[in-house]
């Protein structure tokens, strides 16, 4: 019994260290087309809640964010973003951002030793105030760039701006 044992661990030590780690790569950073495929998220994004298509912005982000969700989820999920992106809608003083007249691409953050997993910050400006967006994308083993996760903030920019999530890809370069 105890040689059966002796045997079994040889073969997994010898196993065991076949296996071969990945090396960390700290300078790897998305390839130049997985931002490109990601700034075109967002644009299209934009541009339909400039044309105010909030069911389509719902239904992509669902569609993206919840491919694996069951249909409840889905269903509620989609309704909650519908309902946001309405309001974000209406012009002041029933709301109180309004119309969106623009958006700039103010940061972008990279996880050292990944280039498949990625941010982007925009601040869209509406005719009543202004808003931060943090889109997170994915990109998958077929290399396409896909929606991670979307969210904003009516935060004031140079507080959201400086969270450290935010500042620690800044700073660990």
């Amino acid at each position: 019994m105890i040689a059966k044992f002796s045997v079994f661990l040889i073969i997994i030590f010898l196993i065991g260290h076949s296996v071969s780690g990945q090396n960390l790569d700290l300078k790897k950073i998305p390839k130049p087309e997985y931002i490109t495929g990601a700034k075109e998220i967002a644009k299209v994004i934009f541009e339909n809640l400039k044309n105010k298509k909030y069911k389509e912005i719902a239904d992509y982000v669902v569609g993206t964010l919840g491919y694996n969700w069951d249909e409840t989820k889905k269903i509620s999920t989609r309704n909650d973003y519908l309902s946001k992106l309405e309001i974000i809608g209406l012009k002041p003083p029933k709301g109180v951002f309004g119309d969106l007249n623009g958006y700039d691409l103010i940061e972008e953050g990279f996880i050292k030793g990944s280039d498949r997993y990625f941010r982007h910050c925009y601040m869209t400006y509406h005719e009543g105030s202004i808003l931060i967006w943090e889109f997170r994308f994915y990109v998958d083993k077929g290399g396409k760039v896909t929606l991670h996760y979307l969210g904003w903030s009516d935060k004031n920019p140079f507080e959201y701006m400086s969270t450290s999530d935010i500042l620690l890809p800044k700073y660990d370069k």
